[in-house]
This record gives C-alpha cells, structure tokens and sequence, in this order.
C-alpha cells in the first residue's frame, strides 16, 4: 500500500492512498462470492448463480462494498504507520475503485498538534487569600435572621421606610394606550428596598390597609423585567396590608434552630463554611492563573473540530443554565447571541489549548489513573445524583463516556503535579464580590414562605 502524507491547513493533513490491484481484486472476488451464496435471482437456485450473473447483477453494489470493506482499513493503517493523533471524522473524497485495478483515494484528517514541551516545572504562582473575618460571619447571621423574619401586621400607624406592603396593582402603558392592561394582585414589596423603583417608596409611603395611590413610574432600559424595561406606565394601587419585618434574637435558642447548640457554635460552624468556600476559591483562582500562564507559552494550531464542540457545549450548558434560573425563551431570543458564539470560541480556544499541554504533561510525568480512582469518581457522581452506582456506570458505558472520567482525573492529576512543582507565594487579599456566597443556612422550616403573624 503506497501512502502519502502532507500538511494541510491548520492541524489538518492530507492523506493519498493507493491500495495494489491484487490486495481490490482478493475483496471483489470475496464479495462477488458471497453475493453468489445468497443471492436470488429468478431462473437460479439460491447459491447457484453463476459468477458472471452476480458480477452482471451485482456490479454496484459489490463496488460500494468494496469501498466500505477497505477504505476504513487502508486509513487505519495508514494513520498507525505514520504515527498519526486523529481527531473526529476524516473528509474522503476522490474514490476511484474498479476490478482489477488499485484502489484510490484521498482523506483530510485534523491532528493532535505536534509541539515542543516547555518548561512546566517551577512555575511561579501566587495563591490568594481570603481570611475568614467576623464581619463575614456577621453578614451571614444578618442573612439568616432575614430569611427567618415574621411580618407582624401593623394597624397604629401609616407605612414608612423599611416595611413590607402587599398591594393590589392595576396599570396602563402611557405609550400603548391599547396595550392589555397589567394587572397583579398581593405584590409585596419593602419601602425603600433594593430593586425596588422609587416611585413605589414615594407615594406609597404614609399609606395604611385600604388606602389607594396613584402614580407614574418611568422605567428604565435596562430594567431587569423585559415586559416593563423602557415602558411608562401609570399605576393604580390599592394597599392590602402594611406588615413590619421582625427580626428573631441573635442567641442560643436562634442556633438551636439551625442545629447548633449555641451562638458560638454556630458562629464556627459558618466560620468553616466560609473558609471551605474560601479555600475552593482561592484554589480556582491558582488553577486559572496556572491556565493562562501556559496558554501564553503557545500558540500552535488548534484541531477546529474540537474548538467547536467546546463552544458548542459552553453555549449549551449556558441555556441551560439561564432556563433553569427562570429566564423566558423570549427573553433568550433577544440576547446578542453572535457575540457570546464569538466568546465561547474565544474561551473554548484557550481551554483546548492547554488541555491538550495538559495531557503531553501527564504523559511527561507517566501520570496514571487506577481503577480505584474511576470506582471513587463514579461512586461520588452517583451520591450526587442520588443514584446507583452501577446506574450510573451504565449510563456512561451506553453513552461511551467511560473513558472520560479517566481522561478528567488523569488531568486533574496533572494539574496538581504542575502545582505541587511550581513556586507559589500566598498574598492576602480582601473577599471580592464574587467570592464564594455564605451558606446556606440548615433548613429546619419551609422557607418557600414566611412566616405572618395575624
């Protein structure tokens, strides 16, 4: 068999192969025998056609059967014999195949890159820190003791800043006078919230159980709810109830609540939690500056098929993910999906990049995966489902994703040989608003609503 390999654009190549007239003649000859075993053709007793009349019948379909036969062969051998990484499917054209004479074609495969390991051994790092201080573990009180707050009806005396007003709302777009008329009933809001428009706070305020308002509210563009970003609209609201949010004393019995048997051992309890988060954060942020040093080290060609799946899966998993939060397919529809496809390329580049440095590490430092290791993987995947796991082994063995739980822990281990290497100074930082949240507090009542004191 004559192979010839050349570099095609990118990580592709291309492939020309000749398979000799003997090796196409021995599959015709095959294959026109099988035909003749079983084939029916009228006037002739199942396998006694002569081979002339199957080759007169058959002409076509033992060509195609020829082709499917070996053409995956001859590209498996040639693609050993050259020391080839594919990657996805090969492109096959200029097929020429005929009894008698070689078989012909061309394949475009795209590559593993092939590119030079640099140094990866004593990386200079910086781990950030965010010491846990008890200002944080006092934010996270605050919060649980709102979520556990009642709302205590309130009858001497109008609304004010702070309180919480359930209304009855009627409104009209200003600009759409023939729009369907908006209508929610038991909105409940806090005067002066967050979030809260300001026009709600001014002419609600003095207000008690009974009393109506009206007023204009003008929104923004960039108002959080589609249907009323950019609208005016003229309000008409009939309060319903005027309730003070009353807040549960800070003290033993508040900790017992939350399954702790004092103040100060709840205020530990969050104390870890926070560090924990903490720890999880910092830990991220070294993996990604390790990430985005040894992308900036190379920058050889990346296989465009894997570049697309990465970004297909991110843009998928983002949808997802914005569904799952409640926002609507409409409002879905309206977000600037070109430029997100244009990040999720960018990111899926730089995340293919040193996936694939990652795994030429793990093969520099003969990194390994054990059996135990995918057993313990599989089990916690199917403790975090709440499923079997032999369920979940099935599942990725139909699905053929067995082997990527041993792909992601053989990265994750390289990873950490990379890290355990490298030289890492710890700088302390303040927490950034996007540090981890607080936890969530242990849920000893349904907090799906709250509680109301009539």
């Amino acid at each position: 068999m004559e192979v010839a390999v050349a570099d095609a654009e990118q990580s592709k190549k291309d492939i020309t192969i000749e398979v000799p007239a003997e090796k196409v003649k021995e599959e015709f000859d095959k294959t026109y025998s099988a035909y003749a075993k079983y084939a029916k053709v009228p006037g002739f007793r199942p396998g006694h056609v002569p081979l002339t009349v199957v080759k007169q019948r058959f002409k076509k379909d033992a060509r195609d059967d020829v082709i499917k036969e070996m053409i995956p062969h001859a590209l498996e051998h040639a693609i050993v014999d050259n020391k080839l990484r594919p990657v996805g499917s090969p492109e096959i054209s200029d097929i020429t195949v005929e009894e008698g004479q070689p078989l012909r074609f061309k394949a475009i495969i795209e590559v593993l890159p092939e590119f030079d390991l640099k140094e990866y051994k004593g990386l200079k790092l910086t781990r950030r820190v965010s010491p846990v201080k008890d200002e944080a573990i006092d934010a996270v009180l605050d919060e649980w003791r709102q979520r556990s707050a009642q709302l205590i009806p309130i009858e001497d005396r109008a609304s004010q800043n702070g309180d919480v007003l359930s209304v009855n709302l009627t409104g009209k777009y200003v600009e759409e006078p023939d729009a369907e008329e908006i209508k929610s009933d038991d909105v409940s809001f806090e005067l002066g919230g967050e979030g809260v428009p300001s026009e709600f706070t001014e002419y609600l305020s003095g207000t008690k159980a009974g009393d109506e308002r009206k007023f204009r509210v003008a929104y923004p563009e960039d108002f959080s709810g589609q249907d009323l970003a950019g609208k005016t609209v003229d309000f008409n609201a009939s309060v319903v109830a005027v309730r003070l949010r009353e807040l549960p004393e800070l003290n033993d019995e508040f900790a017992k609540e939350h399954d702790q048997e004092s103040l100060a051992s709840l205020r530990e309890f969050i104390r870890k939690n926070l560090e924990t988060r903490a720890r999880s954060f910092s830990d991220r942020e070294l993996r990604h500056e390790l990430l985005t040093k040894l992308n900036e080290e190379y920058d050889f060609p990346i296989p465009t098929s894997l570049v697309n799946s990465e970004a297909e899966s991110r843009m998928r998993t983002f949808a997802y993910q914005m569904l799952r939060s409640g926002v609507q397919p409409e409002a879905l529809r309206e977000m600037n999906w070109d430029h997100m496809h244009e990040q999720a390329h960018k990111t899926a580049a730089e995340n293919v990049r040193s996936s694939l440095v990652i795994e030429r590490i793990a093969e520099e430092e003969k990194i390994e995966v054990s059996k135990d290791e995918i057993d313990s993987e599989i089990a916690r995947i199917a403790e975090e489902n709440g499923e079997s796991e032999a369920s979940i082994r099935a599942q990725l063995t139909k699905d053929e994703r067995l082997s990527s739980i041993e792909t992601r822990l053989r990265h994750e281990k390289a990873i950490e040989s990379i890290i355990d290497k490298a030289e890492i100074t710890t700088e302390e930082v303040a927490a950034k608003p996007d540090n981890p949240e607080a936890p969530e507090a242990p849920e000893t009542v349904d907090e799906a609503t709250q509680h109301e004191t009539t």
